[in-house]
């Protein structure tokens, strides 16, 4: 596979809406029988700190979409969603040139074998003790069609939105 023009690596180290009230979306699983209690009890419990939930996750990713957007009108985006979320999707993230995938890995191929320009958003982050998540995210920008040139700096302002919402990179 053809690598990116460009990649970032960043990690979640604070809540990336500090100053508004934050939903509390923990809820009990519905274990009903020994055999749930026996299964649950075998999940490990993450090291790593939920610091946001699947809504505010939700607008983290919308508003890196209207960033990506911005810069690059009409670019195809594929963004690494956790399924199910439990809410509605932003209509931002509904849009003909996302793409909202469990696994990106087969479409970040296709569009890579048809030498198309596209930005990957691939994140890690924990919503939940028990997922085994890292906080992480990832950027990957290819710029494959003809005439397409991009500065070294090109992702700068995802990474800036990212920065502003406790991403450490």
């Amino acid at each position: 596979m053809t690598e990116p023009t460009l990649t970032y690596r960043g990690t979640l180290k604070s809540m990336p809406f500090p100053h508004k009230p934050s939903v509390a979306e923990a809820q009990m699983l519905p274990l009903t029988s020994d055999s749930d209690f026996e299964v649950f009890t075998g999940f490990s419990s993450s090291s790593c700190p939920v610091l946001l939930n699947v809504r505010e996750h939700y607008q983290l990713l919308s508003d890196l979409v209207d960033v990506a957007q911005e810069c690059w009108p009409g670019i195809t985006i594929l963004v690494r969603i956790s399924m199910p979320g439990g809410m509605r999707i932003p209509a931002k993230l509904l849009t003909d040139n996302i793409l909202l995938l469990e696994d990106v890995a087969a479409e970040e191929q296709k569009l890579v074998a048809a030498n198309k320009t596209f930005l990957v958003v691939e994140d890690r982050f924990s919503h939940v003790e028990i997922d085994n998540n890292d906080n992480s995210i990832y950027l990957r920008l290819y710029a494959n069609e003809d005439g397409q040139t991009l500065t070294t700096n090109a992702l700068q302002p995802l990474i800036s939105c990212l920065q502003e919402r406790g991403v450490v990179g």
